[in-house]
């Protein structure tokens, strides 16, 4: 491929060119679909497959939901309550985009303690992975959306994305697009909350610093075509940020992992890269069969940790 696209073949890899921000990197991935999927997330017993069609039409969808419902606009936030998962990926997508900003939440928080983040951020949309959350996430917000199941005074995913499809003409994906191209690289894009013994206080990365770890990652580690990739544990921001450069590679598909089963999956899937805990990626080396190892070079091919860069 020529440079003019951007990309090149580097040694049977492929190197992207990455472009200044998070919302021209998700236009740029999805015009090209060279894998099979962008991501992988288990329903039951199967891995059901997220092409980029479909992850493009769910993130227009999504934005435009957002933008009536919730009257998003450029510098807001969105906050998550919510492991790593695919619905994750959309909604920060969405906001991204959009020039907003996304917040992940550890499920796990108190009461207080997320009532207290979320009266803090104040985010035009809360995002929750079960109704269950729902008792602890306070008043304020103007949009609530449950990924699984119902709850009170929040709109289901699917009614969400179904809704935001109603208002998905072609003039109006062309807007989507139109605004995407239009976000700086100084908006903020991804949030973190970090706690200390004073208080809790959120830190961002503007789309631009978001970019400039992206092109580490990708100049570490170029792609191959047809690489699987397995992610699990908590949604922190270096996870988040990892399935970003393999949904923006273009020929990365992204496994996302079940807690609990992680072991089972990699074993399942076989992936050609691991993106997980330590003591997670080490329970898999050593879960693997002696002629497993030598055949995959698995110790070769895992990547290190969320905590650290390619390698």
């Amino acid at each position: 491929m020529s440079s003019s696209d951007g990309e090149r073949s580097v040694a049977g890899s492929v190197e992207r060119i990455a472009p200044p921000t998070v919302a021209l990197l998700f236009l740029a991935s999805m015009r090209k679909h060279d894998r099979a999927a962008a991501l992988l997330h288990r329903d039951g017993a199967k891995w059901r497959e997220t092409p980029d069609w479909r992850l493009e039409r769910q993130v227009i969808r999504l934005a435009l939901f957002l933008r009536e419902r919730a009257a998003l606009l450029p510098g807001d936030l969105l906050a998550i309550v919510s492991g790593l998962r695919a619905e994750l990926v959309v909604a920060e997508l969405a906001a991204a985009a959009q020039g907003a900003a996304s917040v992940v939440l550890d499920p796990g928080l108190s009461g207080p303690e997320l009532a207290a983040a979320l009266e803090a951020l104040a985010p035009a949309a809360v995002f929750m992975a079960e109704p269950a959350v729902r008792e602890r996430l306070g008043s304020g917000a103007r949009v609530l959306v449950c990924f699984d199941g119902r709850a009170e005074g929040a709109s289901p995913w699917s009614e969400a994305l179904d809704l935001g499809g109603t208002l998905d003409t072609p003039e109006r994906a062309q807007s989507f697009r139109a605004q995407a191209r239009e976000v700086g690289a100084e908006a903020r894009a991804f949030g973190q909350l970090v706690r200390s013994d004073a208080a809790a206080r959120c830190e961002f990365l503007t789309q631009g610093e978001a970019m400039a770890r992206v092109r580490a990652a990708w100049a570490a580690a170029p792609a191959k075509k047809g690489e699987v990739a397995y992610l699990a544990g908590p949604a922190t921001l270096a996870a988040r940020l990892e399935v970003l450069s393999f949904v923006g590679d273009g020929f990365t598909t992204s496994a996302l992992g079940t807690p609990g089963r992680e072991l089972a999956e990699i074993a399942e899937l076989r992936p050609q890269r691991v993106a997980a805990p330590e003591h997670l990626v080490g329970l898999a080396v050593a879960a693997a069969p002696p002629e497993e190892k030598r055949r995959r070079r698995l110790l070769d091919r895992v990547i290190r940790p969320f905590s650290g860069p390619r390698t």
